[in-house]
């Protein structure tokens, strides 16, 4: 654990809170000001009916209201302040619970869980995994771009590097990237987008357009306004009143269709308010790599958009007021609000689906670089061209304190594309399967490695770990296994690169149909174009790589008995493994 990262944290966290304690305090004094002012206000309102409207209190009482609603607004804002310092605060502590090894209240992942692949096989969703690791997202679409990313890793060159480009510059930018997880974690109720995504069929509203309606909108609140000045001169409001009766029932014809509208945007405007401050964020920054460049460019004219539907979507739910009778027959509010949207969303609904990808690859592009920022004895990983090679030097699991991890040097594809690895129970076989697996995502997905050199070609990852049955599916776990061994062949057929993952094969199985066939598939995998490591507790497959040299290498982990006392050094070493150690745990735990 770094100290300077942890001072660093705790030093932000406290300077956020000394802020907050700012703001606090003149938040109680506004509330006393409040309390002057509208007591200022009756006192004078008062006071003019007293005095029959004479001398000044009837002005001093209309700026005493007004003095309150701008210290109303005032507050307002003070105490958007106070919740998004309460963010940072939040987040800078999260980070310090992250160091120390502590869970993430970001989400971890666990909505993304599937029954089969590698991200099954190995900890790439859930509690302690990956994604509950990488994850510095708020929004919906930054937690589906973070999952996209992790679920399929790049597999090119140019790719990988545009990543660790921007993984490099997004690290140093501790504030943007704090401030731009602090606004996303504020976005409320996303649930409503699908709708705001989906085309409105323009068809079901084309009479709001109509040249009638078109008219009657600008014509008819003209007229409200003249009748209102009108009524107040002659002290007359009759013709008022039948005029907004009018307007009342031409708004019935429209009800239906407004109405329609209106719950696609309905009471979501603070949601529109905060994306806006989040496109916001993006677009001002200064980038350099191209990678983020473009993301900026994409959504150049997003911010601008979310300002305009977050004004519609404020006048558009005065429909819930009190005032609704009035403002829509006198000015056909909701026509008004329903064609204002139609156009707005005429003209930026092709880009409203790119705009919330974008900002969720940003988001993602983020998390990756806290990842860097948070681990900097980690390198980056130097992407091979050429052949199929994993050459790692002081490589551990990623998701281990770095204090606990036993590191290891491993070289696959130099000389052998395929690696046995055998051992006794809990030697680390299975654990070393899954720290080069999770080296790999995080290599191809363009973040730092832990290792102190790790060079590869970027591969698909293939895995067959473990299996449950499936009485869903009326399939046992041997046959579940084979489904996914399969499923494997049937990817390697294409010929493109991949590292294939296999623990304890076959296990479903008596002892010699188990060796048996896995022999076999060991030496069906030669044929393909993958780099193999087959995790197995059958020393007797050992005697493969003496038929096949140069293509089939044996590596083991040892266990150690002494003084009645088991002990393991998780180094991984050439060879077949010798030690067992089955018998004596059971007599250790008094099973026999």
């Amino acid at each position: 654990m770094s100290k300077e990262l942890l001072f660093f944290y705790q030093e932000r966290a406290e300077g956020f809170a000394k802020d907050k304690k700012k703001l606090s305090n003149l938040l109680s004094y506004t509330s006393l000001i409040r309390l002057v002012l509208f007591a200022l206000f009756g006192w004078f309102l008062y006071s003019a009916f007293a005095f029959r409207f004479q001398g000044y209190h009837l002005l001093i009482s209309l700026f005493a209201l007004l003095a309150f609603f701008v210290i109303v607004f005032f507050t307002g804002e003070v105490k958007k302040k106070i919740n998004f310092l309460n963010q940072l605060i939040r987040i800078n502590e999260n980070e310090l619970n992250i160091l120390d090894g502590q869970p993430s209240f970001l989400a971890n992942g666990a909505d993304f869980f599937t029954s089969k692949g590698f991200t099954t096989d190995l900890p790439i969703f859930g509690n302690h995994s990956l994604f509950h690791l990488l994850n510095r997202v708020g929004s919906v679409s930054g937690k589906e771009q973070l999952k996209n990313r992790l679920v399929r890793p790049l597999e090119t060159y140019l790719h990988i590097l545009e990543y660790q480009e921007s993984v490099k510059e997004l690290s140093e930018k501790i504030d943007f990237r704090q401030t731009l997880l602090a606004n996303t974690i504020l976005l409320i109720n996303e649930e409503g987008l699908p709708l705001l995504k989906a085309t409105i069929p323009v068809d079901l509203f084309s009479e709001l357009n109509h040249r009638i309606w078109s008219i009657l909108s600008l014509v008819w609140p003209f007229g409200a306004i003249l009748l209102i000045i009108y009524s107040v001169y002659f002290d007359n409001y009759q013709n008022l009143l039948l005029f907004g009766i009018a307007g009342l029932l031409l708004m019935s014809f429209l009800f239906k269709k407004t109405s329609q509208l209106y719950y696609h945007i309905s009471k979501k405007s603070y949601l529109f308010g905060q994306y806006a401050r989040c496109f916001q964020l993006i677009a001002n920054e200064l980038f350099t790599t191209p990678l983020l460049v473009q993301k900026q460019k994409e959504i150049i004219d997003a911010a601008a958009a979310f300002k305009k539907l977050e004004t519609i979507g404020t006048v558009y739910d005065l429909r819930m007021s009190i005032f609704s009778f009035f403002i829509n027959g006198l000015f056909l509010f909701e026509l008004l609000c329903a064609r204002s949207y139609l156009r707005w969303n005429a003209r930026w609904q092709s880009k409203i689906e790119n705009w919330f990808k974008t900002i969720g690859e940003v988001e993602m592009l983020n998390s990756l670089a806290a990842f860097h920022f948070n681990h900097p004895s980690y390198i980056f990983p130097e992407c091979s061209k050429d052949g199929l090679i994993i050459d790692a030097k002081g490589m551990g699991h990623p998701l281990m304190k770095i204090e606990q991890v036993i590191v290891n040097d491993f070289t696959i594809g130099a000389q052998s594309l395929l690696h046995i690895i055998t051992g006794s129970n809990m030697s680390g076989k299975s654990t070393f399967l899954r720290t080069l697996g999770l080296n790999m995502v995080l290599a191809q997905i363009g973040v730092p490695v832990f290792a102190e050199k790790f060079v590869f070609r970027p591969a698909r990852i293939l895995t067959s770990f473990h299996h449950i049955d499936s009485l869903e599916e009326n399939s046992s776990y041997f046959y579940t296994e084979l489904k996914a061994l399969h499923e494997i062949i049937l990817s390697l057929e294409n010929q493109m690169p991949a590292l294939v993952l296999l623990d304890e094969v076959m296990r479903g199985t008596n002892s010699k149909d188990k060796h048996d066939g896995t022999a076999l598939l060991i030496k069906k995998l030669l044929q393909f174009n993958c780099m193999t490591l087959i995790a197995t507790h059958d020393t007797d497959l050992g005697i493969l790589a003496a038929s096949y040299s140069g293509a089939i290498e044996n590596f083991c982990f040892e266990s150690e008995l002494s003084d009645n006392t088991l002990s393991f050094d998780f180094k991984i070493r050439r060879g077949v493994a010798q030690s067992k150690n089955a018998t004596f745990l059971m007599k250790k735990m008094g099973i026999i």
